[in-house]
């Protein structure tokens, strides 16, 4: 009977450290976006390019930031067009997109994910959006309207120190 409890015990602490091992080997993401900066360049043609540099911070014990999904706009966007780098290393453009919105693009982060506990800038610049600028139904030869609304992320906490320049 003594040598039944041990298998028992010695089973159930197995079991108990296979439980510990599989859920700490499924970290979750959580970070904040600590900074977002986008410089939305209007261009005489009704197309705009967008110039953006996000600041993440990934918290402690999280999952790798290895991918950035940035948010479109609209699907008028020249896939082509998109770079992004961290301090000048260039990234891949993906365009499995997993984040809010109907339309966007991915960054794969490669050897410059953010590990966790530690900030990065990822620098992204889209070349080319179109049916952006609409004209004026009133005096349509006179005047335009355009809208813009920054890409965000959901899934972070905290605050965000958010600057917009149009150009």
């Amino acid at each position: 009977e003594g040598t039944m409890k041990r298998r028992i015990t010695l089973f159930l602490v197995i079991l108990l450290l296979l439980a510990t091992t599989t859920s700490a080997s499924a970290q979750a993401y959580s970070f904040s976006l600590d900074r977002e900066v986008v410089h939305v360049f209007w261009n005489s043609d009704g197309s705009v390019s967008l110039d953006y540099t996000f600041v993440f911070g990934n918290d402690q014990g999280a999952h790798v930031i290895d991918f950035v999904d940035v948010g479109m706009p609209n699907g008028n966007y020249d896939f082509n067009s998109i770079s992004a780098d961290v301090d000048g290393h260039a990234l891949t453009i993906s365009s499995d997109f997993q984040g809010d919105g109907a339309y966007g693009f991915s960054v794969d982060m490669g050897a410059y994910a953010i590990p966790p506990g530690a900030t990065g800038h990822v620098h992204v610049v889209i070349g080319r959006i179109t049916h952006m600028l609409y004209n004026d139904e009133n005096e349509p030869k006179t005047y335009a309207s355009g809208e813009f609304a920054p890409a965000y992320f959901t899934t972070a906490h905290g605050n965000t120190d958010l600057t917009v320049i149009f150009h």
